[in-house]
């Protein structure tokens, strides 16, 4: 079997494979190569004056699996990438209509898919200013490119090419980011469509590349006919993808089932104290049972704003004593002493006004290009490393904290720019050495958040984070913002891969912000797509009778986040920036169980994006169930209506809607603001104390608790009934 014949098991058409090698700035190719193919596998041996390239195929369904070797044979030299085109690329549609996806389009277009000889231009970047509060914008300075998935904000590793009037394309993935990162050209040659796959080196324009060395890159190259179904575009990849990660911290249950809360949103900022904190943190205690952390963010460090963190221990008095009286370890003691866990913000910028910047600029990286007022550290840099270590130990030994929030970290580690001062390593290899740091000083069961730059779905920094923010602030009162996340986040959920890496939407809270419909438009997005991470706010301080904590409170009922999301009846090939406008997911909000017979199968959220109505309708067969009768109900109002056939809601502009899907024979347990963590029949099993509302279809006459009588009250509402209860854990029986 010749290598023409290998590619031609990807069933797009007779392809070519022309791999190269660029040092000091020039393109090589082999001068020769040999080829020998096995039944289910193949090797590719090429030779270059004083290098060696070595393919290793494996032949898998409609995909090719590939690692890489390549070794320095002869003297230094200082290598930019390695790569291979791929030429005579057929969809079966006209070539015109030929297009290309990558999730950093969403991130910097505001947009899904381009046409494949479109030149993307800062034109079509809706905005490039950097935003210093939030560590972003939709473009930065100096992030377009006409190089695909080139950008900082690490986003999902892989690319379709397909045809807008075609099922089929073809799907490039990295299967390992240890050294290299890939992006991609693309065009036509001939109405025949290429594609040009670098590996390159983050932060680095080359890498020093010692005699004898070996470099390592894995791919996957692979067909599919799923390409006009957004969740399916890249499931064979993904197969592939969850075999060769490493074991993922993403997958725990870290930040599944419990909360964070944070003391920046919600409008704290950098106003805390001790004392604040302290407050906020017994509050959280008592009355929202599935918060476990107690994150301090920006504002304890005495040189802000801007951002800063990473730089404050190398000052000795660094530490706001008038927030802090006592310092940070009798703050953390504090709230360990409560129950909680305490957490810290840290900023990876320093400001340029800082005794470290000052004393020390050359230990830091050139940053104007984005951002003028704070500069990173230069990991390459020995001296700094050191300094680095010596920090982490100050926040997690010294100050005793046990979660993270690692922020404004990225840049000398994912840009991909010529940035660090010494070449002997990519960023993506400084990344492993500074996240192993990190991990080594947290305990085993700790979460660590990524935030800015914002992550667009890596799985691979799964193997140090649990979540990731792919969002920016939402509750300043910005409706672009919220547009934007949502967005963003499709792109992330359509991945499938939250099970693996948990996506951050941002926290939830009261959004003091945002008018009633948005602040419910956010909080229904940040439910709907279970990644509520965090919560926020003054909570002790607010009106308890507020409609706003009531929803909030059973917003933190049961935090399943990472749960898998579906969308419903969305074509995202039908106009450049299409959103959702249902999404749905295969349990209650208030239960981790599926398909239970007394519980909702589908918890539904619907949403209007636009700044007119917007009339929604949806089937059961469009949310992956039989038809039937089902019953809807609405999480926040409890209203219940019959759903069969078809159900049709106008949404007011910026409109959502959270409702429950559930059987209609049997008992049925509509909805609850507690966590149900089992449930058979008429017994539920609920998961913490409290008081709470339960809402059924039927009349309650007895209630108990681990067979002990509980009083409660049931009152009739429509068709369903509300039942209160307060009660300990337990199973809980209703008659």
């Amino acid at each position: 079997m010749t290598l023409s014949q290998c590619l031609d098991r990807l069933c797009v058409c007779t392809l070519s494979l022309r791999p190269f090698i660029s040092v000091d700035g020039v393109e090589h190719a082999p001068y020769t190569c040999d080829f020998e193919s096995f039944r289910d596998s193949a090797v590719l041996r090429c030779t270059y004056d004083g290098f060696r390239d070595d393919f290793y195929f494996t032949f898998r369904d409609n995909a090719i699996v590939c690692r890489r070797v390549t070794e320095n044979t002869g003297a230094r030299a200082n290598i930019n990438h390695i790569g291979f085109r791929l030429d005579e690329l057929n969809f079966g549609g006209e070539p015109s209509r030929d297009y290309f996806y990558h999730n950093e389009n969403p991130r910097i277009y505001g947009r899904l898919t381009f046409p494949l000889d479109y030149n993307r231009t800062a034109a079509d970047a809706p905005d490039s200013d950097f935003d210093v509060a939030a560590g972003n914008r939709w473009a930065d300075p100096g992030v377009i490119s006409e190089f695909i998935g080139r950008s900082p904000y690490q986003p999902f590793p892989s690319i379709l090419l397909s045809n807008y009037d075609s099922a089929c394309g073809i799907v490039h993935g990295t299967l390992s980011q240890r050294v290299f990162y890939h992006n991609y050209l693309v065009g036509h040659a001939d109405a025949r469509a290429f594609l040009t796959v670098f590996s390159s080196f983050k932060d680095i324009a080359a890498l020093r590349w010692e005699p004898g060395r070996v470099l390592i890159d894995e791919w996957y190259l692979g067909y599919t006919d799923e390409a006009a179904d957004f969740e399916r575009i890249f499931s064979g990849y993904t197969k592939v993808l969850r075999e060769k990660l490493p074991p993922l911290y993403g997958a725990t249950d870290i930040n599944r089932t419990s909360l964070v809360w944070g003391s920046w949103n919600d409008g704290i900022s950098r106003n805390i104290s001790e004392d604040m904190l302290l407050r906020e943190a017994a509050f959280l205690k008592e009355h929202f049972p599935t918060v476990r952390w107690i994150q301090v963010d920006d504002g304890y460090a005495v040189n802000t704003p801007p951002a800063h963190g990473l730089g404050m221990p190398y000052e000795r008095d660094g530490v706001d004593q008038k927030k802090f009286p006592h310092g940070l370890k009798h703050f953390t003691d504090a709230v360990r002493a409560l129950g909680l866990r305490p957490a810290v913000w840290i900023g990876g910028f320093c400001p340029k006004y800082t005794p470290i910047f000052k004393e020390h600029p050359e230990w830091f990286i050139d940053y104007d290009y984005r951002v003028d007022s704070s500069a990173p550290l230069d990991v390459s840099i020995p001296e700094v490393r050191d300094y680095m270590t010596h920090a982490l130990d100050f926040f997690f030994h010294q100050s005793g904290f046990e979660g993270l929030k690692l922020d404004f970290w990225s840049y000398a580690f994912e840009d991909s720019h010529d940035l660090l001062k010494n070449k002997d390593a990519s960023g993506y290899e400084w990344r492993d050495w500074w996240l192993k740091e990190i991990r080594k000083r947290l305990p085993g069961d700790a979460y660590m958040q990524t935030g800015c730059d914002i992550v667009m779905g890596n799985p691979f920094l799964g193997e140090f984070f649990t979540n990731y923010r792919y969002g920016i602030d939402i509750g300043s009162g910005h409706w672009d913002y919220v547009r934007t996340n949502f967005l963003w986040g499709v792109a992330c959920f359509a991945t499938h891969t939250g099970d693996l890496f948990v996506p951050n939407s941002d926290s939830i809270g009261l959004f003091p912000g945002l008018n009633d419909t948005d602040a419910a438009f956010a909080l229904n997005y940040c439910v709907a797509t279970r990644s509520a991470v965090e919560i926020a706010g003054k909570l002790s301080e607010c009106d308890k009778s507020s409609p706003r904590y009531r929803m909030l409170r059973k917003a933190a009922c049961n935090p399943n986040n990472g749960q898998e999301l579906f969308l419903a009846r969305f074509d995202y090939r039908s106009r450049p920036d299409p959103v959702p406008a249902i999404v749905y997911f295969k349990s209650a909000h208030f239960s981790p169980v599926t398909d239970n017979p007394s519980l909702p199968l589908r918890t539904v959220g619907l949403f209007n994006l636009e700044e007119t109505d917007l009339r929604v309708t949806f089937s059961p067969a469009d949310l992956g169930l039989p038809d039937g009768a089902y019953t809807l109900t609405d999480v926040w109002s409890g209203e219940t209506v019959s759903f069969t056939g078809e159900a049709a809601y106008t949404l007011e502009p910026h409109g959502s809607r959270l409702l429950a899907v559930s059987r209609t024979e049997a008992l049925q347990l509509l909805d609850a603001d507690v966590r149900i963590s089992a449930a058979c029949g008429n017994t539920f099993t609920i998961a913490y104390a409290g008081e709470w509302e339960l809402i059924l279809n039927r009349p309650v006459t007895s209630l108990t608790v681990d067979d002990v009588p509980v009083t409660f009250t049931c009152k009739a509402a429509g068709n369903h009934y509300r039942v209160r209860v307060k009660c300990a854990a337990g199973v809980m029986r209703v008659n």
